[in-house]
């Protein structure tokens, strides 16, 4: 009778964190390393959804410094989609890529794109975030956090309250192309509500980096209505770890899904809340249920 050899323990979530900050940063090297003055984009889907070579490659860079540190491991990227496990268990580590989060900015010369990885364990509801980095390579600004507090270059991000309203701002480009097309008249109320009712918005045109932003106090609270787990993964993760807060929407999906896959969401820097952001996620919400009802939706 043969014995089969005992499966590697699963790595703890510092461990996991190293790799994925290895791997961050070998990407952030490579982008660091070229002229964006002069970038070829392609488009995915429209003039706003655009990619570049160099996304590819920094995907590519990102998976091969992941399997080499854990052969074993699941990847779900941006660019390439999902690389399976050879063997899927409850244990299961998965990496959410983004290899360039901000491609625009990117492609534009600005400096205000990142790579995120963000990491999780389990499978299904079951899928808990363990880890998460987000690295700003031209801003030389690398966020982390495992099972303990959140780190800005190794310094501890301390926890913040969320300003009111009157004082807060906000770092979102919520309502994006996507919505105003799927729901116009909510975008519409939404542009307006949301401007009138805080201090002040901004979009910096990466989801990664506002929930990082956002994590490290420096605004007051994000939200996006059609978002992907690669996009948010790390940055929920930062966030609370930071002693954030956070609330989520999951459109037509299933809500028992663990947060970083349903596609709409709500951050603050702390536990305080910013009514209007999660006011105007409710009607989105109440809208797109609304809609796949076949009625028309009620303004809150």
């Amino acid at each position: 009778m043969s014995i089969q050899p005992a499966s590697a323990p699963t790595p703890s979530a510092d461990e996991l964190l190293r790799i994925a900050v290895a791997a961050a940063h070998e990407a952030a090297e490579y982008l660091r390393s070229l002229d964006r003055d002069a970038l070829d984009r392609e488009y995915k889907t429209s003039s706003h959804d655009i990619v570049t070579v160099h996304d590819r490659r920094s995907e590519e860079i990102i998976v091969a410094s992941l399997r080499a540190a854990l052969p074993d491991c699941r990847i779900v990227g941006e660019e390439g989609g999902e690389r399976r496990a050879e063997e899927a268990g409850p244990d299961q580590v998965s990496f959410y890529v983004d290899p360039i989060d901000g491609t625009s900015n990117f492609a534009a010369g600005l400096p205000l794109f990142c790579v995120s990885i963000g990491v999780a364990i389990g499978t299904g509801e079951d899928e808990r975030l363990v880890a998460g980095v987000i690295d700003v390579p031209i801003l030389h600004q690398v966020f982390t956090a495992a099972d303990g507090p959140a780190f800005l270059n190794g310094r501890e991000i301390a926890p913040r309250s969320t300003k009111p309203a009157a004082d807060a701002l906000l770092v979102t480009g919520y309502p994006s192309q996507r919505i105003i097309s799927e729901e116009p008249e909510v975008a519409a109320r939404a542009a307006s509500d949301l401007h009138l009712g805080v201090s002040a918005v901004r979009h910096l045109g990466s989801a990664a980096i506002e929930l990082a932003y956002v994590a490290a106090g420096w605004a007051d609270g994000t939200g996006l209505g059609s978002i992907n787990a690669w996009d948010v993964a790390a940055g929920f993760h930062l966030l609370e770890r930071a002693g954030g807060s956070l609330r989520t929407w999951p459109a037509l999906g299933d809500p028992r899904r663990p947060a970083h896959h349903q596609p709409a969401y709500a951050a603050c820097t702390g536990p305080e809340r910013i009514e209007v952001l999660d006011r105007l996620m409710d009607e989105l919400q109440a809208a797109r249920e609304a809609r796949a009802a076949g009625s028309t939706p009620t303004p809150m």
